[in-house]
């Protein structure tokens, strides 16, 4: 006898066909390619079946975002929905809006719905996009976005979010401190993208304690009229090899705000900043290395100047009253002693600080070339909307005070809103304090001490 093979029972569980996990649009899918060759005759006649070629249009809305998925690389997605359903498909850029564009499948009425639900498969397929808005400091905001936007582009590019910072064109808004940065992509994306902001963050804070954990407060120097003679033809006589650019105030991204310490001041209408930033660092520990360079004896013999070595216009280096540090500086003019050279005196502006101070011949030294690469970081400015009161000249109590509120030499930052530029191309700036809640120049104003 043959061997039987007994079937299983049937049970309640066997009626169950596919998963939950296909979907109804796999589903769809499925029963539309086993019946669409059966689909697509009418039994007209007895014995024969006829393909009909009656068509239809419908109109699909494709969310913006999802458009280069569907249309997919140099069409091929597109292309492979028609082929599948044999239809035809283009999009009505006349029926396009700020969120969706819309595509027109034509067709027999079975194959149009079936590519409509293959675009839909295709959307919704696609990892779901989140936005994320977050606040950082408006300080920050020149690290994240990094010179003409490099680093922003590699936070995208390596997280694959979109990430857009929002432009700082007011600065006294109640938002002034902080700005909005929003990250559009996926989860994961999103992720990868604010850890990498909040690492530029980090890095921004930490080279600012550590700026004002290295700086001393420096001695205010009193205003001193001769200072304004330096700049003259004598600088078109300086080397070449001695020329070294100047740093300047410009602004970063479209936004016209600027973290800034006053390092020097000689009127409100004359007073120099320090950009707050990577340069800063740099400054420090140049400054570092040139006085420890410095301060051994027989490099400051080796390096000595006197009267026949040393001109108007010399950049060389010299320590600071009151200070152990030494600094580049700038001759302004030379004062000689006839009848004992090594008392004459030479006036100094410092390049790094704006301090003006007069040495002896014998406290300045030749400045090695490699103290040369940094450029001078001391920017003049003068403020604007205001002018002295009663006048003409800037008082004593109003330079005082314009000292305290800008915190001159003690290393705090405030804000710099560049305004315009004087005829000499230095900034005109409006100076709020760090908070933003200050305007210095208005402030003055309400002290009797400006008028706008």
């Amino acid at each position: 006898m043959p061997n039987v093979i007994s079937k299983p029972s049937l049970t309640k569980e066997t009626f169950i066909v596919g998963s939950i996990a296909l979907g109804l649009v796999g589903a769809a899918a499925g029963l539309y390619f086993l019946h669409k060759d059966a689909d697509n005759y009418d039994l007209e006649q007895p014995g024969s079946r006829i393909k009909t070629s009656k068509q239809i249009n419908i109109d699909v809305k494709i969310p913006k975002e999802f458009v280069g998925v569907v249309i997919g690389r140099q069409g091929s997605n597109i292309r492979e929905i028609q082929t599948r359903t044999e239809t035809k498909i283009h999009f009505r850029d006349e029926l396009e809006t700020d969120s969706h564009r819309v595509c027109c499948v034509r067709g027999l009425a079975e194959d149009v719905q079936m590519a409509e639900i293959l675009i839909q498969q295709t959307i919704s397929q696609q990892p779901r996009l989140e936005s994320l808005v977050m606040t950082v400091p408006s300080g920050c905001c020149g690290r994240i976005i990094g010179r003409q936007g490099d680093t922003i582009r590699d936070i995208q590019r390596i997280s694959g979010a979109k990430v857009d910072v929002e432009r700082g064109d007011s600065l006294g808004g109640v938002n002034s401190m902080e700005r909005r940065i929003t990250i559009k992509g996926t989860s994961k994306q999103i992720s990868g993208a604010k850890e990498m902001i909040e690492e530029k963050v980090g890095e921004e804070e930490s080279m600012r304690t550590s700026l004002l954990s290295s700086r001393q407060p420096r001695v205010k120097q009193s205003p001193q009229p001769l200072f304004l003679s330096y700049s003259g033809e004598e600088d078109s006589e300086q080397p070449l090899s001695l020329v070294q650019p100047q740093e300047i105030l410009e602004v970063i991204a479209g936004d016209n705000a600027i973290d800034v310490m006053v390092s020097g001041v000689e009127t409100p209408s004359e007073f120099w900043v320090q950009k707050v930033g990577p340069k800063s660092r740099d400054l420090d520990k140049m400054t570092q290395t040139m006085t420890d360079f410095y301060s051994e004896l027989p490099n400051r013999k080796l390096l000595a100047l006197n009267l026949e070595r040393v001109k108007v216009g010399d950049i060389v280096a010299a320590r600071f009253s009151q200070e152990e540090s030494y600094y580049r500086a700038k001759v302004v003019s030379i004062k000689e002693d006839s009848y004992d050279a090594s008392q004459s005196k030479v006036e100094l502006f410092y390049v790094d600080y704006g301090d003006i101070e007069e040495k002896e011949i014998t406290e300045v030294y030749e400045l090695k070339t490699e103290y040369l690469k940094l450029k001078y970081q001391a920017i003049q400015c003068s403020i604007a909307h205001i002018k002295p009161e009663p006048g003409p000249q800037w008082s004593t109590e109003a330079v005082d005070l314009f000292c305290e509120l800008t915190h001159c030499a003690v290393w705090k930052f405030i804000y710099a809103r560049i305004l315009e530029y004087d005829v000499d191309n230095n900034p005109v700036v409006e100076l709020l304090d760090n908070q933003g809640d200050v305007n210095i120049g208005a402030e003055m104003v309400e002290r009797g001490l400006a008028s706008w």
